[in-house]
């Protein structure tokens, strides 16, 4: 999910600005990573309040 809404969009975008480097477009890694760190962290919080609230 992180590769194909994240790191290739914008590594796309990155390429084809004027003043494109290959340091903007590395860019894309750990902005992909910082995505799914913090996607990662919401699921888990999710699942941690769903189990101190259990629907019988």
């Amino acid at each position: 999910m992180q590769t194909f809404l994240v790191r290739l969009p914008m590594a796309y975008i990155m390429s084809i600005q004027p003043n494109a480097s290959l340091t903007m477009i590395g860019l894309a890694a750990p902005t992909s990573t910082a995505v799914g760190i913090v996607l990662n962290v919401c699921f888990f919080l999710y699942l941690e309040r769903k189990e101190k609230n259990p629907k019988v």
